[in-house]
């Protein structure tokens, strides 16, 4: 059983070479462990810290985005045989001494795929602006409706997938893919799980590059959903914008007809 531990990465000089140091090197259940580290177009010194530690690099010549980091990287997973791949930031807020628990429903095949979350234990809730929090919430319920489940936390990318779930996502969202993955793999009927773990609320050097502004954060991501939901159920889609227009049709009908019995013109 092969675990490959991917890491998208842009400009993480600072933070890269702690989170490879956490890595386990082995695991029960596990037979190999390979860690790939997919440096997004960095101006810093990311790939070679990648390469020092051993890891597999993969370099996109320009920044991508996050979306397209990972896509990237769950399609080196695949290629080099991956049983389960398990998704973290290189920023360090996600603890890589946990990734057995992350994956323990994938390997005992209780799941096809898991998710950690920061919010479902009260006691693991992280420290973090309100405002962030907000933010998350309201992606989350956003997330829920396009999914037709229930998670308390959409945006966390510490995640885990077994070989056959990741042959069948569909990312195309550039700056991000946390919630459009989760729409995708809801609506293939995959069995998902949320798994409690304690998680840094800010990261320990720079700035998020995905959420730095929660309002250009919630924009973007709102643009992704709104792509998955027309992508993945264009007849709810189109029937609701259909519908919209249909009654403010009836209603301009109305008014005009109103106005006709009324003055004969």
């Amino acid at each position: 059983m092969k675990l490959t531990v991917l890491i998208p990465a842009y400009n993480e000089e600072q933070s890269l070479s702690a989170v490879l140091d956490q890595i386990p090197t082995e695991l029960p259940g596990i037979d190999e462990i390979e860690t790939i580290v997919v440096d997004d177009g960095s101006s810093d010194a990311t790939g070679n810290i990648a390469l020092a530690h051993g890891a597999h690099l993969v370099r996109h010549s320009t920044n991508q985005g996050l979306g397209k980091a990972f896509t990237t990287g769950i399609d080196a997973a695949l290629r080099q045989g991956a049983d389960i791949i398990v998704n973290l930031d290189a920023d360090g807020q996600h603890p890589p001494q946990t990734i057995a628990k992350v994956i323990a429903p994938v390997l005992e095949g209780r799941a096809d795929f898991v998710t950690a979350t920061r919010f479902a234990d009260p006691a693991l809730i992280p420290d973090m602006p309100a405002l962030k929090r907000f933010g998350n919430s309201l992606m989350a319920r956003l997330t829920n409706w396009a999914c037709g489940r229930s998670f308390t936390d959409a945006a966390c990318g510490f995640r885990a997938y077994s070989r056959a779930t990741a042959l069948q996502l569909n990312v195309f969202g550039g700056h991000t893919y946390t919630q459009e993955s989760l729409v995708d793999l809801a609506r293939k009927g995959m069995v998902m799980v949320e798994v409690p773990i304690a998680i840094r609320g800010v990261r320990e050097h720079g700035d998020s590059r995905v959420a730095h502004s929660v309002l250009r954060y919630g924009l973007r991501t709102s643009a992704i959903l709104v792509r998955a939901v027309r992508d993945r159920l264009p007849l709810i889609f189109f029937g609701i914008i259909g519908l919209a227009l249909s009654l403010f049709g009836a209603a301009a009908e109305r008014t005009v007809l109103g106005n006709w019995l009324l003055t004969g013109r």
